[in-house]
């Protein structure tokens, strides 16, 4: 019979325990402490209150993660700009405190946690604002530009190939979670936003294809960096007889926006564009593989030279973080990810950290970059980045080191707390922050993890999903909306019982499930208070029951483990 639980845990100041709902069918089959289990301490969620208006969350045993929400919250506020631009109201995030402009790359990060910080005119405006200024630039041939500031001038970086495809990216982020299809038939300037979109691949696909290949390429930078290594008065522009490379950071965004496009094609009724759009990912995936995949390292290569290029710095050896980004934007293929993460420890190790979004180990030589110096572990060049560690955590989670990626997560809000803030990048060797406090990226990639990652809630105009990957930790997510909706979620672990509930104000259908440990072979479901069938199934190490059709409103599921 289930085993009799522990205290009860500590509970957050949004919640309380109650009692009640969808009991009463467990009663009647989990016994004397089952009924002492679900009567006494099974938790229910409080009723809402007009103070519960923010997005929070905390884990029981694990309080430092907790205390990351309010910084969240207070870099994102801090980085809010209103910006004036050629007749148009831009609300978006400045990249940090030290920046003004809103940059396009940083924007893509940031977009999908803004619905629960911000209002909606944070996600609308700035994609349609770098969408106008296609039109900005004398080529007109889709091009978009890295930056909307109050000048109103114009900035390109050519020295890298991901703006148009973080637009995008960023577009279909703001589809999902308001526009839906009637905002892409709208039309910014004369053009509908699907067909600015469709110019923007277009444009990458004419400009900055390397030869006949789908790869793009761009300067010699790190492999995501916008520093470029040969010397120049401007880091970020490409110039005649720069040396040129193909990044798996690139190939990774671009393939998620072409299938990112395709399903906003579909959403408007252009099946056959969206084959073409999922082609051409396949055709990037199958060509990245070819080129940048290390079978016998098991991770990407920084990038391949499509320019002649000696040196005596092994590059092929360095660990960078596009390979788990790559698993972020979906481009690996299911057998690179363990070796991916497996490169990702060592190259942790290596460095003497234990943060994700280590950028590069082993670093470049102190006087590889000739347009910026950057030292081995400074900036780009071996650094460790939280706007890379959040996406990496989030990757952790979705495909099996739910463990790793809290221990991940942990190791980040300790890092902010020991500095009082949430910094561009973090030098190891000082065990210091740098560059920019308030980096908005950082605060929003990591409330994703959380989000995302650690609860699964995702919310979109067509449904909701929820997966907590919690295990057998207690915790909670308030996931506010401030344009409309909300989720809530607590989950109270016990070492036979989980309870897992969920109240959904969002209309839409939703689904759930929840990780279990691998060693619960016998189960009892109940769902609302019904028995319910479930399908167990494995992501990496991380072993789960459900998925649960729900609906919105408040929902009730209690997993039990019995001989």
């Amino acid at each position: 019979m289930p085993l009799l639980p522990t205290p009860a845990p500590r509970r957050p100041t949004w919640a309380r325990p109650l009692s009640g709902i969808g009991r009463r069918r467990f009663l009647s089959l989990a016994g004397a402490a089952g009924a002492w289990m679900a009567a006494g301490a099974a938790p229910v969620l409080a009723e809402p209150d007009a103070s519960s208006t923010e997005t929070t969350w905390w884990v029981d045993d694990v309080s430092s993660i907790g205390g990351m929400a309010a910084r969240v919250r207070a870099t994102l506020a801090a980085t809010s700009r209103e910006v004036p631009w050629h007749g148009r109201t831009i609300k978006g995030n400045s990249a940090g405190a030290l920046y003004a402009p809103i940059f396009v790359r940083d924007m893509a990060t940031i977009q999908p946690v803004v619905p629960f910080f911000l209002s909606r005119d944070f996600m609308q405006t700035p994609v349609e604002g770098f969408l106008a200024s296609q039109d900005r630039f004398e080529t007109r041939d889709g091009a978009v530009a890295a930056t909307l500031n109050a000048q109103g001038s114009i900035d390109k970086a050519t020295v890298v190939s991901d703006e148009e495809t973080s637009a995008v990216h960023a577009a279909h982020a703001y589809y999902r979670s308001f526009g839906g299809a009637d905002w892409l038939r709208s039309e910014i300037d004369g053009r509908q936003v699907i067909d600015r979109l469709g110019d923007a691949l277009g444009y990458l696909w004419a400009k900055r294809r390397w030869n006949d290949t789908s790869l793009l390429y761009r300067g010699h930078t790190t492999d995501w960096g916008d520093v470029k290594r040969s010397a120049g008065s401007e880091p970020t522009d490409l110039a005649t007889g720069d040396e040129l490379t193909l990044s798996p950071f690139d190939q990774a965004w671009h393939f998620r926006a072409l299938h990112d496009y395709a399903a906003m094609l579909d959403a408007v009724g252009r099946t056959a564009d969206a084959g073409v759009q999922r082609t051409r990912a396949t055709q990037v995936q199958t060509e990245t593989h070819a080129q940048l995949w290390q079978p016998d390292r098991g991770h990407y290569r920084v990038h391949a030279h499509a320019t002649e290029w000696t040196d005596p710095f092994n590059e092929d050896a360095v660990i960078p973080i596009s390979s788990v980004l790559s698993i972020y934007a979906g481009i690996a293929s299911p057998g690179h990810v363990a070796p991916i993460f497996d490169a990702a420890a060592r190259a942790e190790a290596a460095a003497g950290t234990n943060r994700a979004g280590l950028t590069l180990s082993p670093p470049y030589p102190d006087d590889f970059f000739q347009s910026r110096r950057m030292a081995g572990g400074e900036y780009q060049n071996g650094a460790v980045w939280d706007w890379w560690g959040g996406l990496q955590i989030v990757s952790e989670f979705e495909h099996g080191h739910a463990d790793r990626a809290i221990r991940h997560l942990d190791a980040v809000a300790r890092a902010w707390e020991s500095v009082d803030g949430v910094h561009e990048w973090f030098h190891i060797p000082s065990q210091s922050g740098q560059g920019s406090t308030q980096f908005a990226g950082a605060a929003a990639t990591m409330a994703q993890a959380a989000i995302r990652g650690l609860f699964g809630v995702e919310m979109a105009t067509d449904s909701y999903r929820v997966t907590s990957r919690l295990g057998q930790r207690s915790g909670g997510l308030r996931a506010v909306r401030p344009a409309g909706g909300r989720i809530e979620v607590e989950q109270t672990a016990y070492p036979a019982f989980v309870f897992l509930d969920i109240r959904a104000d969002t209309g839409t259908v939703g689904r759930a499930a929840l990780r279990v440990p691998g060693d619960w072979n016998n189960i009892i479901v109940f769902v609302d208070g019904r028995v319910t069938e479930s399908t167990r199934w494995q992501a990496g190490n991380d072993h789960y029951v459900g998925t649960w059709p729900i609906g919105s409103g408040t929902h009730s599921i209690i997993v039990a483990k019995v001989s």
